[in-house]
């Protein structure tokens, strides 16, 4: 492949023509030449791998499939982090896709510029009501770069993978993620203490599929994915606490910030587990943060999920979970 500006690692597992979508997707774009999409097949047993390869023989230069015995959704981020070449880096998973369009002008901007992260818009999609949810944007100022350091994170709205480009020597040097899932929250979280230069592009890349039985954030996979969850928190605080005095108070509050959200998503696992011992995991759950981590205790506090529970001293936790597993149901 010749030099090209942007890698995307597209993680495929037993997607069929859904792959298809995502590939259509770059290639539609007039910018495929500058692109390098590896496609990580995770030991696929349906037809995904052979599907993508009719789109890489078509276009040698910027698709390459890579198969590998399947290990997880981390183990193919890993994979295409390895294997990047361009000097930007983003994810897309392979039931998802890009705004060609959008992402043409994209394309176009990031070879004209010089930074460590990139930021875009969104738009999620719920794939069983056919229907567009209102793009994702950030709050920040579009078209100049600023020093990451400086800006100020108001979790309004949430910074989230989807968003998110990063410079691909970044990632080889101070990226591998666990081989499970919640790929989503260490990619960006481990980048972030590297970051200097920043740039917001107010263009519509990402499309989002949400709303399908076995992804990720579906509750019967979160309460598959407990322990790993559990783990994937635990290498993010102890992470934070080594390098916490050396960060800057923005860079520090956003890492906090990460961190608090990903407690709220474990708490909401918990609460959707709704099991015998729903209220000590959780009450567990809260007093080590407290314990051991007393400065994301002091932001966890600020979540209203987390005043409702231990403000009531655990005593709501249980119609707080009926109440999520009811919302759950209309997703």
């Amino acid at each position: 492949m010749s030099e090209k500006i942007l890698s995307v690692s597209v993680a495929a597992y037993n997607l069929g023509e859904m792959i298809e979508d995502n590939l259509k997707s770059f290639c539609d774009s007039d910018v495929i030449d500058d692109v390098e999409i590896l496609v990580i097949n995770d030991g696929s047993t349906d037809d995904t791998a052979e599907r993508a390869e009719k789109y890489a023989k078509k276009y040698p230069k910027s698709i390459k499939v890579i198969t590998q015995k399947n290990a997880g959704p981390g183990a193919t981020v890993n994979n295409g982090i390895k294997n990047a070449t361009g000097k930007y880096f983003r994810m897309v998973d392979g039931d998802d896709w890009v705004n060609p369009k959008d992402f043409t002008k994209l394309v176009k901007k990031l070879k004209k510029i010089d930074v460590d992260v990139v930021f875009a818009n969104y738009t999620p999609f719920h794939q069983r009501k056919q229907k567009y949810y209102p793009t994702i944007k950030t709050d920040m100022t579009p078209n100049e770069v600023f020093d990451f350091s400086d800006y100020e994170y108001h979790w309004s709205p949430p910074l989230r993978m989807h968003h998110t480009i990063f410079r691909t020597e970044i990632m080889k040097k101070h990226v591998k993620l666990d081989k499970g899932f919640y790929t989503d929250a260490e990619y960006m979280f481990f980048p972030t203490p590297y970051l200097k230069k920043a740039i917001y592009f107010d263009l519509d890349i990402y499309q989002y599929r949400v709303g399908m039985p076995g992804q990720s954030t579906s509750p019967e996979k979160l309460r598959k994915n407990r322990v790993n969850h559990r783990i994937i928190l635990d290498k993010m605080l102890d992470f934070y606490e080594d390098i916490e005095d050396q960060l800057q108070p923005n860079v520090n509050y956003y890492l906090a910030r990460q961190i608090t959200g990903l407690i709220i998503n474990h708490l909401d696992i918990l609460l959707l587990i709704h099991d015998e011992n729903m209220t000590q995991d959780i009450k567990t759950l809260y007093t080590d943060i407290e314990k051991t981590h007393p400065k994301i205790y002091e932001v966890l506090k600020k979540d209203i999920k987390s005043r409702i529970v231990a403000g009531s001293n655990y005593l709501l936790t249980r119609p707080l979970s009926f109440y999520l597993r009811e919302r759950y149901k209309h997703i």
